[in-house]
């Protein structure tokens, strides 16, 4: 990044979003001329992360155990063996990573700000160095996982993006029983060719383009994913503090909806009030949909598409019911199939790191066709 660590002393969040957006500003004229969209330029890119203990200025620490748990996975050991982490504290909720691959001779670098509902890191760096570097210490500690939203969910929330329209997006389904998949690609699309891609190829969007106004003319281009990613291409010159704005109200907006379908509030033990009296709290997400047919040998094709992978350990109780172990966040929960549906429940240690990533696993890769939604039920003492 052109962007150093001694350029953030004393700014605020807000203050080093700005001087981040600096990058990509761009002139009228040097913008009224772009007519494609990504490619190899200087984006700002933002992941969005939800975190169950306190890393932040630890990532090096945290690396390092990875590097030398022999119970880790290998990939991660030889990730972390093979990277150097530096992480300058600027303030108290701001760090400044340095990701550095000595084969490669170079630093990757990026912000780190708390948000407190969510960990941002924030890059200008070419995503495909991105890939091999910060994206990889976010997917290798087990205290990390993107945010994720349903198809449903990234829509309505890149739509409420003000004075915006849809200007592109991929779409992909995966279809029941594993049939069928299909990725498409629009670029320059108009608001109902969402609605299109989903009547016509049953395709949801994983990506969204949008083009953003500032009196009258389009200021402002970016990008929103459902796996916690979004992106700032192009700012007109004197939009920048829209483009702030726009970064803060839609990442709160990512946060809030994550939220709503993976975070657990119920605690799951079991508590005894009286003697023989016990009450129990728990958290349960559902994969839904009406029109699913029931599928005979459902349990098996999770067996084979989804939990022959590393990541998982499981033991089955009956046809329906799988307690499985995911590997990476060292979580134990519950996966019931009910007709149609599939239910997790939490367990007493379960977060949403464990219950987000299993259905982004199978969302992404398995059966697109599902929604998602969460219920939290309290039997309360009388």
């Amino acid at each position: 990044m052109n962007i150093k660590s001694s350029d953030l002393q004393g700014l605020d969040v807000r203050e080093v979003i700005l001087e981040l957006i600096t990058e990509v500003t761009k002139s009228g004229g040097e913008l009224d001329e772009k007519d494609t969209r990504g490619g190899k330029t200087t984006d700002l890119k933002l992941y969005i992360i939800d975190s169950n203990e306190d890393i932040q200025g630890k990532f090096a620490k945290a690396g390092l155990d990875i590097a030398e748990d022999e119970n880790a996975k290998q990939a991660a050991r030889d990730f972390f063996k093979g990277i150097v982490i530096e992480e300058e504290r600027i303030s108290e909720d701001i760090t400044f990573l340095g990701v550095t691959y000595p084969r490669y001779d170079r630093t990757d670098e990026a912000i780190v700000i708390d948000r407190g509902n969510a960990l941002w890191f924030l890059s200008t760096e070419l995503k495909e160095w991105l890939e091999d570097t910060v994206e990889k210490v976010i997917k290798y500690l087990p205290q990390l996982e993107r945010v994720y939203l349903s198809s449903d969910d990234l829509e309505d929330s890149m739509r409420g993006i003000v004075d915006s329209e849809i200007a592109g997006f991929t779409a992909e389904y995966h279809s029941q029983h594993k049939r069928r998949d299909a990725t498409l690609q629009f670029h320059g699309a108009e608001s109902e060719d969402l609605k299109k891609a989903e009547n016509t190829f049953s395709a949801t969007p994983t990506r969204i383009e949008f083009n953003q106004r500032n009196s009258p003319a389009t200021a402002i281009q970016g990008s929103g994913s459902n796996d916690g990613f979004f992106k700032l291409e192009s700012v007109r010159k004197d939009s920048e503090g829209k483009a702030a704005d726009t970064l803060l109200n839609t990442s709160d907006d990512f946060v809030a909806r994550d939220n709503e379908k993976f975070k657990v509030d119920a605690d799951s033990g079991w508590k005894l009030f009286e003697p023989g009296f016990v009450v129990d709290e728990f958290t349960s997400i559902e994969l839904y949909n009406p029109e699913r047919d029931e599928a005979e040998n459902l349990g098996q094709e999770l067996e084979e598409e989804i939990f022959s992978k590393n990541r998982y350990r499981y033991g089955r109780w009956g046809d329906n019911t799988f307690f499985v172990y995911d590997k990476d966040h060292e979580e134990i929960f519950e996966l019931g199939i009910e007709a149609n549906e599939l239910v997790l429940h939490a367990r007493e240690s379960t977060t949403g790191l464990s219950l987000r990533a299993f259905c982004r696993i199978l969302l992404d890769g398995f059966d697109s066709t599902y929604s998602v939604r969460k219920k939290e039920t309290r039997v309360k003492a009388q």
